[in-house]
């Protein structure tokens, strides 16, 4: 099966026999389906009528224009109705949970069963979600890390754009480094306030961090498990049915 999981910044592509083991890349969202399908390292996207292809995401008109590109494949789309029922929620309006975190949240309900997860996926948002007693009970989303770079030099006459460098000092003294240890602290607190208030609610909650900043940040979240695929595992299960 072929996985396309459209992002707000990255397109997942993937390949998968077993919706364990995932080949794959990404590409930025930006690029039209028509010169994706171009890309010479992607041959087994660039026939998708040989095997089924499961189309999912959060960027309607991406949707669209994926689906006007895979005109003559098999393309599968996810099933709301199965989520709600795999992972009950009181989310409102439930179209509204965002396909990456209902992907993400239904791995873990599936991989983990009868174990409570906070769920943080490092994206171009943040999310910070809970899973407990087999439940979905809610979550919390920020701006992502490279969202909130932007922002302080796009909003502001004289701040520097910045790459950021993790870890950061706990006190900058140029503005350069001041922005970065103001992000990356405040992510830091918000991630460990998080994890911290959760778990008032549920103490043996495990947590998983996934997405594309997590690698970089997983090392700091004491007792963190890296699952960079629970998007895809999530996505393939959510197809499978």
């Amino acid at each position: 099966m072929i996985l396309i999981a459209v992002g707000n910044t990255r397109t997942l592509l993937a390949r998968t026999h077993n919706g364990v083991d995932f080949d794959g890349t990404s590409v930025a969202t930006s690029l039209s389906p028509a010169k994706i399908l171009q890309q010479p390292g992607l041959t087994w996207l660039s026939a998708p009528n040989r095997e089924p292809v499961a189309l999912g995401g959060v960027v309607p008109a991406v949707l669209a224009a994926w689906r006007e590109a895979l005109a003559t494949a098999e393309v599968r789309e996810p099933d709301p109705g199965f989520f709600r029922r795999a992972v009950p929620h009181r989310y409102h309006p439930p179209e509204s949970l965002g396909f990456d975190r209902r992907c993400c949240l239904l791995a873990a309900a599936t991989d983990f069963p009868g174990q409570d997860s906070i769920v943080i996926d490092m994206g171009t948002a943040i999310t910070i979600d809970l899973l407990a007693g087999g439940h979905f009970r809610g979550g919390r989303i920020l701006p992502g890390i490279a969202m909130s770079l932007r922002g302080l030099h796009e909003g502001t006459a004289l701040l520097p754009e910045v790459a950021l460098n993790i870890p950061a000092e706990m006190l900058g003294n140029d503005t350069s480094s001041a922005i970065q240890a103001g992000v990356i602290h405040l992510f830091a607190d918000a991630l460990r306030g998080a994890i911290t208030d959760y778990r008032q609610y549920s103490p043996q909650a495990q947590i998983l961090i996934t997405g594309g900043d997590a690698e970089s940040w997983q090392s700091g979240i004491v007792g963190s498990l890296h699952r960079p695929h629970l998007l895809l595992r999530g996505f393939y299960l959510w197809i499978r049915g």
